[in-house]
């Protein structure tokens, strides 16, 4: 008998959040996709050729984005709304004065947060990391509705190395050479001030050197332009290191991207930017799993007092900290501030622990 009520429980506490979150969830989504598609309709039909099918295109592309992004924060106001609609109506009462601990009560939302978790990270990694890079690689094109996404491509190359800043407009793998086109290179001395900018109508890797192609040479020290159809291109940035530093961390598949920082490593590169985003792909579907900690707050405590709204409200301010936190650390770990992990996961494991205290202190 205490089986079946346990499950009975479990399954209408579970239920309630679920239904929450989901709804929570398609709200977020709708509004700011609305809101999203607003702010870009207009460059997604001032490409040639655009029609409604560019907008359904992007939609689709966006989308699963806001979708992960704002998981976590849909689960931190459905683990609120829900406790707090227990509580109102003395729900949360009868299972305590039943013997249910506050972790009992909690253990059905946690149960699905942990679902919701796993489900977040397999949708991300699956759906949004490939929708992201070819949302890149359409807007890099200006939306032309005939641009169809090429992974061995790469738009809008930005990077320094060796004293230059690199940009290319593109980044293609061929037979046997690699080519860009657009390109523009900053060189600076040692003050930090530009020395040469050199900008060419395309750059090609061959036999193992750099050549620009078209190019116009601006030199600080002359007051006129040189153009030359050609020149060699003195550089030790090799394809593979291009390709490497040039990665976006958050649009790339998680094996192509740990081969990529073990590459970084090897030549000797900063990568603790890609170390903190890997790390983070799987401490941002973790934050779920916080969420039912943060909230629990929120449904205990006596009704009668009236401050039903004031704990309501310190549960969801405790989950918007977590998120404050969570943006700021992963700064840090990008700019080297702090170590990757520690960026990555410090605020889990800080407000797991906040967490269970609060859980402890009511449980006294």
């Amino acid at each position: 008998m205490r089986a079946t009520m346990s499950g009975v429980f479990t399954r209408y506490v579970g239920l309630q959040f679920l239904i929450r979150l989901a709804g929570l969830l398609v709200f977020f989504v709708t509004v700011l996709q609305m809101l999203d598609l607003l702010n870009r309709s207009s460059d997604i039909m001032a490409a040639e050729g655009a029609e409604w099918g560019s907008m359904v295109r992007y939609v689709s592309l966006r989308a699963p984005q806001i979708a992960s992004q704002f998981a976590p924060f849909a689960a931190l106001l459905a683990v609120v709304a829900t406790l707090s609609m227990l509580n109102i109506r003395s729900e949360v009462t009868v299972m305590r004065a039943a013997g249910m601990s506050v972790h009992r009560v909690l253990f059905p939302i946690g149960f699905v947060c942990a679902g919701v978790a796993a489900a977040h990270f397999v949708f991300h990694e699956a759906v949004v990391v490939p929708a992201a890079a070819k949302l890149d690689y359409w807007e890099a094109n200006d939306y032309a509705p005939e641009a169809s996404f090429d992974g061995g491509v790469r738009a809008d190359v930005r990077l320094a190395y060796g004293g230059e800043f690199i940009r290319a407009e593109s980044a293609a793998r061929l037979e046997g050479a690699v080519r860009l086109k657009g390109v523009v290179v900053d060189a600076f001395g040692p003050d930090g001030l530009i020395m040469r900018k050199t900008v060419a109508e395309s750059a090609r890797y061959e036999n193992g050197g750099w050549r620009l192609f078209d190019a116009t040479i601006y030199d600080a020290g002359e007051l006129e332009a040189r153009r030359l159809a050609s020149l060699a291109w003195p550089t030790a940035l090799d394809p593979d290191l291009l390709f490497a530093l040039s990665l976006n961390p958050d649009r790339t598949p998680l094996a192509e991207l740990a081969a990529k920082i073990a590459q970084l490593r090897a030549d000797g590169t900063d990568a603790r930017a890609a170390t903190t985003s890997f790390l983070s792909r799987f401490s941002k579907p973790a934050a779920t799993l916080v969420m039912p900690l943060l909230g629990a707050i929120a449904g205990f405590g006596v009704r009668r007092q009236g401050n039903q709204l004031t704990r309501a409200s310190i549960g969801a301010a405790m989950g918007f900290s977590y998120f404050v936190v969570e943006n700021m650390m992963l700064a840090f770990g990008k700019l080297g501030v702090a170590p990757a992990m520690f960026g990555a996961f410090f605020p889990f494991a800080l407000f797991m622990v906040l967490g269970f205290a609060i859980l402890l202190a009511m449980e006294s």
